[in-house]
């Protein structure tokens, strides 16, 4: 009887028929190789296969974009989750990450699984262990049963007009990007007299406005189509409708939206329209973080407590950031400070400082503030900061690959 050989692994082309992107770095000729052999066989664009380490990773994906799948080896690292935590700084939702390694170590694996790297491998690697470790990074197969990595819908809401809800947008965005590598999309959420392109020199399209008057258009194409890019980690979604024909949007068309782009960027931080109060409530509270920005004034004061008290009456533990901006020199009728953290019942977590002056040259020359070393740069990287979870240190909080909301 002949003896029946084993059925090949052979590829199978995604739902979209879109082909999947891959690259790996690894430390012996050996899995070199064989990845080499096997990658392209499986239907894969190989974006790099080769020898190195995790630093030549960040080294070659700081200013580019990342393939679907990376593979990385961390079997000659010394301080992996120190090297991959370096990785994840750089790393978009979207981007899965297989380690392989030689420690059979069930401590480090269930590490691994827990900063939200796809699958740990021991080398050597069994072909079909592979193919299904790559499989399941690449979505071609499903997923184990793990918490969905996400990124993190931020609402920036000025509790008065002109209190510097957009200055806060603009300028902890380019922080983020600049200073802590992530990936972040801003959302000007006026249609009709939002001025976050403005203040980024940008041309603003009807795109937005059509995600959001008709959310069933929502889909990869419409919205790359939509984005205008500001830097290479920096996007922005923002339309300038005209008043007679502006049309409303509804809170669901929002959560869509964000639902969408969560799983592309590490934030997404919305500026939201105070001009329909019911909808910017219903925002607020569906957003992982709300940032509220005030200035001393009783009035603001009075109407941050009552936003507060709104919030803070929801079930679960959303994370709520009071920003007072001292957006004038200061004046006699000015609220102390633990005066506005006694009435809101809400300490305040950053003072941004006045500078005028600065603030206003940067707005005309469509450029952040936060490029120079200013005392207003600090409070902007306190904030930004405070987005991420480390209170202004390098310790480690949450999933490092992605992020999860709430």
């Amino acid at each position: 009887m002949p003896v029946r050989k084993k059925p090949e692994i052979v590829t199978f082309p995604t739902a979209d028929g879109a082909a999947v992107s891959a690259a790996a770095y690894v430390a012996d000729r050996e899995t070199e190789k064989q990845l080499k052999d096997l990658l392209p066989k499986w239907g894969y664009e190989t974006a790099h296969i080769g020898r190195g380490t995790l630093r030549e990773v960040i080294r070659d994906y700081s200013e580019k974009t990342m393939p679907t799948v990376l593979i990385v080896d961390i079997s000659r690292v010394s301080l992996p989750l120190s090297d991959l935590q370096a990785l994840a700084d750089i790393c978009p939702p979207r981007v899965n990450v297989v380690v392989l390694g030689t420690e059979d170590n069930v401590g480090l694996y269930r590490d691994l699984m827990e900063i939200g790297v796809t699958d740990y491998l021991v080398k050597p690697v069994p072909s079909d262990l592979l193919f299904r470790a790559v499989a399941r990074a690449s979505g071609r197969l499903a997923a184990r049963k793990t918490e969905p990595r996400v990124g993190k819908s931020v609402a920036v809401y000025g509790v008065r007009g002109g209190v510097g809800a957009t200055t806060t947008v603009l300028n902890t965005g380019w922080l983020l990007a600049n200073h802590h590598n992530r990936h972040v999309m801003l959302v000007d959420l006026n249609l009709t007299s939002g001025t976050l392109a403005l203040e980024m020199g940008l041309e603003p399209t009807s795109g937005l406005s059509d995600l959001l008057t008709d959310p069933d258009r929502i889909d990869p194409v419409f919205v790359d189509r939509a984005t205008l890019a500001a830097e290479d980690r920096v996007k922005l979604l923002a339309s300038e409708t005209d008043f007679a024909a502006a049309a409303p949007y509804e809170a669901d068309a929002v959560a869509q939206l964000m639902q969408h782009l969560r799983s592309r960027y590490h934030f997404i931080i919305q500026d939201v329209d105070r001009a329909a109060p019911e909808t910017a409530m219903t925002v607020l509270q569906n957003a992982d973080v709300r940032v509220l920005v005030m200035d001393p004034t009783l009035a603001s004061v009075r109407d941050a407590a009552r936003i507060v008290k709104l919030l803070k009456s929801e079930t679960g533990e959303k994370k709520i950031l009071l920003v007072l901006n001292r957006s004038r020199s200061r004046a006699g009728g000015d609220v102390p400070v633990e005066k506005i953290s006694r009435f809101v019942d809400h300490p305040v977590d950053i003072i941004i400082p006045f500078e005028k002056k600065r603030l206003a040259l940067a707005s005309l020359n469509a450029e952040p503030v936060v490029r120079e070393k200013i005392p207003v740069t600090d409070a902007f990287l306190k904030l930004a900061a405070e987005l991420i979870g480390r209170k202004g240190t390098s310790s480690r909080s949450g999933w490092l690959f992605g992020l999860r909301g709430g």
